[in-house]
Parts: C-alpha cells; sequence; structure tokens
C-alpha cells in the first residue's frame, strides 16, 4: 500500500512540475518562449548583417585628425532642427540641415526660431548643401516662415522632399488629395465649434493636428518657402528604392529608409498585436466621425440625416434673439449646452490625420565611410518602421539592408519626440545593437498643453538610456554631468562623432 502512495504521489509530482509557475497556461510560456526567441534570434540576425555589410574604411575625418561628423539639435522647444556637417575629402565642410520648425503652442516661438536661423547663418557662414524638408507639419517647418527674412540669407544647394510631394507622383496625388479634403473637414468642424461659442472644442483640434489657421494654410506656405529654394528647378524627391546619395567630394553615403512608397503602410501609424491593420486611418472620416457629420462638414449633406423636419427647427444664431432661449439655453450653465455634440470624434479624427502626415516622414540614414551609421527618422510611425525591414540596396560588398543600417546606427534622432508609436521595438531599438548616443527634441510642458500624449514615453526613455547607458539627452533639460563628446549650450547640444 505504501508503495502505491508512493508511486501515486511522484505521477502526481511529475505531473504538476510539467506546469509553469507563474500562473499562466503551458501555451502562453511557450508562447512567450517563443516570442522571446524570435526577438533574440532578429538581434543576432541583424548584428550578423551589420558587421557583414562592406568592409570597414577609413573616414576623412580620421586621415586628417578632424571629427567624423557634428550633430547640432536645436533646444529651441516641440520641434526639429538638426544641423549637420561632415569632412569632405577636401574643400570646406559639407552641411546638411534638416527641418526648422517650432509647435504653435511654444511660448516666444518665432522669437526662437529666429535665434536659431541667426545661429545656423553663422554657423554655416550663410550656405548649406542641402536642406532636407522631412514632411508638412509646422513643428517641422514653421522657421522657414517665422524668420523668413533671415532664412532668405541663406543658400542652399539643393532641397530634399519625399516622393510624397512629387507632382508627377499617382499615388503622392492621391494622398495629397485625401488629406486636403481631411483638412477641410477639420477646419470645418473648427469653424462649426467657434460658431457655437465652443472655443475650447476648436483650439483642441487645431492643437491636435499641429496646424496653425484653417485648413493648415500657414504650414503649407512654410513648406512652400523652404522649397523654392531648389530655384527655378524642382526639389530632389526621395524614394527609399533609390541608390545611396554619395555628395560630391564625401566618403559618406546617405540612404533613404522612408517614406515608404505603399499606402497601406502609410495609413498605419499605430501598433496591435492581434490586427496591424486596426488603426488604418479612413481620410474620409467613415469610421471615426458619427452619421451625418461628414455630411454636414461637407456641406454634402441631405435631409436624411437631420432628425427634425424645417418646421421644428431654429437656426443657431435666431435663436439668441428669441427670450426663452436666451434665459433658458444661452445665458444657463454650458454643460446643459448640446451645440457641438453632433461634432462627435472630431477630436481623435484630427489625431489621426496628424498621425497619417507623420507617416509620410523622409527618413535618412548616413553611412560614415568606417560604416557607423546616424539615423535621422523625423515623426516617422509604425508602417514607415515596418517597411525598412525589407529594404536592400547594392550586392556583395556594397550590399546593405534596413536591418543592417539599423545595426550599426551610433547616433539616433528619436522620433516625432519621443512618442509612443514612433520607435519601434522589435524592429528598431532592439536592432541597435551599436548604439551610443540618442537625442529626443522635446519640450514635455508644451506635448501636454497641446494632447500630444506622453512626450517623452518614460518607458522608451528608459530603454533608451539603458541601451546608450545613459547618453540619452532630451532638449528640454540639461544633463546633471558632463557627457562626453556633448557641448552642452543654451540653444543646442552640438554632437562630435
Amino acid at each position: 500500500m505504501a508503495k502505491k502512495t508512493a508511486k501515486k504521489t511522484a505521477k502526481r509530482t511529475a505531473k504538476h512540475a510539467k506546469r509553469p509557475t507563474d500562473g499562466k497556461s503551458a501555451s502562453a510560456t511557450k508562447s512567450g518562449a517563443t516570442k522571446k526567441t524570435s526577438v533574440a534570434k532578429k538581434r543576432t540576425a541583424a548584428k550578423k548583417t551589420a558587421s557583414s555589410e562592406g568592409t570597414r574604411r577609413k573616414t576623412t575625418a580620421e586621415r586628417t585628425g578632424d571629427p567624423r561628423a557634428l550633430i547640432r539639435v536645436y533646444r529651441h522647444g516641440l520641434g526639429d532642427c538638426i544641423l549637420i556637417r561632415i569632412p569632405r575629402k577636401n574643400g570646406p565642410m559639407f552641411k546638411l540641415l534638416i527641418d526648422c520648425g517650432v509647435a504653435v503652442a511654444q511660448k516666444d516661438g518665432a522669437e526662437k526660431m529666429r535665434d536659431v536661423m541667426k545661429d545656423i547663418l553663422s554657423v554655416t557662414k550663410g550656405s548649406v548643401d542641402v536642406l532636407a524638408v522631412t514632411h508638412e507639419h509646422w513643428d517641422h517647418v514653421s522657421g522657414f516662415q517665422q524668420a523668413e527674412e533671415l532664412f532668405a540669407g541663406l543658400a542652399v544647394g539643393q532641397v530634399w522632399v519625399a516622393w510624397t510631394e512629387d507632382p508627377r507622383d499617382e499615388l503622392a496625388k492621391k494622398l495629397r488629395k485625401e488629406r486636403a479634403q481631411a483638412l477641410q473637414l477639420v477646419s470645418a468642424s473648427v469653424d462649426a465649434f467657434k460658431a457655437a461659442g465652443n472655443e475650447a472644442g476648436a483650439d483642441s483640434v487645431l492643437a491636435l493636428t499641429g496646424m496653425f489657421g484653417a485648413a493648415g494654410e500657414k504650414t503649407k506656405a512654410a513648406f512652400d518657402i523652404a522649397k523654392a529654394k531648389a530655384g527655378s528647378g524642382d526639389p530632389v524627391y526621395l524614394h527609399p528604392n533609390d541608390p545611396p546619395i554619395v555628395p560630391k567630394g564625401c566618403d559618406f553615403r546617405v540612404f533613404v529608409l522612408g517614406p515608404p512608397h505603399d499606402e497601406k503602410a502609410i495609413k498605419h501609424f499605430n501598433p496591435s498585436k492581434k490586427n496591424p491593420e486596426t488603426y488604418e486611418l479612413a481620410l474620409d472620416g467613415s469610421g471615426v466621425l458619427p452619421l451625418g457629420v461628414i455630411g454636414a462638414l461637407s456641406g454634402d449633406g441631405d435631409g436624411d440625416v437631420i432628425p427634425f423636419p424645417p418646421s421644428s427647427r431654429i437656426p443657431l444664431s435666431m435663436s439668441e434673439g428669441h427670450r426663452f432661449f436666451r434665459k433658458a439655453y444661452w445665458t444657463g450653465a454650458d454643460w446643459r449646452r448640446i451645440d457641438t455634440d453632433w461634432l462627435g470624434n472630431t477630436d481623435e479624427f484630427a489625431l489621426m490625420l496628424q498621425s497619417a502626415t507623420n507617416n509620410t516622414s523622409l527618413v535618412l540614414a548616413i553611412e560614415l565611410a568606417d560604416g557607423d551609421v546616424l539615423l535621422f527618422a523625423a515623426d516617422a510611425q509604425v508602417g514607415n518602421w515596418h517597411s525598412w525591414q525589407t529594404l536592400e540596396w547594392g550586392t556583395g560588398a556594397e550590399r546593405r539592408t534596413g536591418p543592417g543600417l539599423l545595426g550599426r546606427t551610433i547616433f539616433y534622432k528619436v522620433g516625432h519626440h519621443g512618442s509612443h508609436n514612433a520607435t519601434m521595438k522589435e524592429e528598431g531599438l532592439e536592432l541597435m545593437t551599436a548604439l551610443k548616443t540618442a537625442i529626443i527634441p522635446v519640450d514635455e510642458v508644451v506635448a501636454k498643453k497641446m494632447r500630444w500624449g506622453a512626450m517623452p514615453l518614460s518607458s522608451l526613455v528608459a530603454a533608451l538610456s539603458d541601451r546608450t547607458q545613459a547618453r540619452t539627452l532630451r532638449t528640454d533639460k540639461t544633463p546633471e554631468a558632463t557627457i562626453a563628446g556633448v557641448q552642452v549650450d543654451d540653444l543646442y547640444f552640438e554632437l562630435t562623432v
């Protein structure tokens, strides 16, 4: 009997020993293990790819004793403005200016942009080889208008923009048309909020889109000022399929990673574990705005969406002169008013529109002669990042891949001010095994004021800091300790690579 009991006990013990001890099912544990294995495999593959891509060469800087590159990230608020200088084999440094803008809610924004432009003119001696404008958002282009007189004094060799600006590209034309229609809806919703006396609602929508002025016309005007620097010719429209760019007299190469020439990828801007396309944007407002709102805002509505016949309706403007409404409605508590309730989720739609524009960001990876990479991701979001995984250029010793470039990235200008969906984990930061320094252009106070969410995301900042061994800087904070190779000024951080 004792033997039987012992056997049963041993059997039960063995059976329970096979169960996970963390409260998860065996399948969940297996799934988790598989995921960890997948991530580890991706990291290993990226590391192998990065190390096998090309042969290390001496940079011009190593031969001359100069820095390999100087990266100046301006600290003017919530916005991007980056000046990169890289030694040529002979002659003056190559100078690349990426964006120049600040968020509309930034205090003294115009004055700060003028200070930035003065510094750019001083450092560059009034000329840059390339001006790259990543996308049409005020916090990336405002300076071209706010400091227009100063900007006029900057000589520009070439203007680089994404293929999304190419008037001959069919997909670009489609996206621009959709965006214009979406902006009209947003602009109409702002007007509707204002007509009902709801200034807070109007301001909320404008803040979320990052626009300044109805339909974002000032943003477009600022972008056009920058593009006009191309002179009588067109800007250079860049595409991820383009061969790497080697500027004259230079030993580095510029790879275009994004935006993808793929409508689905551009409209995929939020991460989703179960269904990657769950958050795909409908630029006509369908699926986001309530029934009838689209028609009402666009002027295409008809009687089918209005619940009351004309005989039972009174125009809002006339109601103010009516004694009953003046007493019971207009002078009553605000919470009783429903004038703008019909606008429903227009602020959500505005945020989606902003994200879709972010995903058209021009993304540049600069490969130095020794193979190290400097990554400038603008505001690229999920779909843009995903597309880099399949990019490939050249063959043999000249073969380069998207993951390989990420694996050799030593500097990262953090995407979209450190937001939740602009730095991928498995297909981004975890592949950057060589990362040494990251800089986040951000102003957390202004981001909150504009309802842009957690900027920067604390978990991302922690991951970046861990990866860079505490060499992650935020432009809204001055480092407590000296960081080797980083010059700290009230107006900028300058990294010597």
